[in-house]
């Protein structure tokens, strides 16, 4: 079955952060990073306006050490071709 994305209006931060994904899929991304290039620092909140289009993206939460801050990633994971 393949899967259904809508896309997100032109300029919008949620466009670019599609264009990131789309740039780089299945690679892990900090937040951070996409912070700086959507210009938004509500990245949690755009990656769920993504998935309510259709877009499977995961997060993945790090604390290296076990102590201070978590890092968090996102990664794109792109629709399968059927086989």
């Amino acid at each position: 079955m393949r899967e259904t994305r809508q896309e997100a209006t032109p300029g919008t931060q949620n466009a670019r952060l599609m264009e990131i994904f789309r740039s780089r899929p299945n690679q892990w991304i900090p937040m951070p990073e996409i912070a700086s290039e959507i210009s938004a620092y509500a990245v949690h909140s755009r990656v769920a306006d993504l998935r309510r289009l259709g877009w499977t993206v995961v997060n993945r939460q790090e604390r290296p050490g076990g102590k201070g801050p978590r890092l968090s990633y996102y990664r794109y994971e792109p629709p399968q071709a059927p086989a």
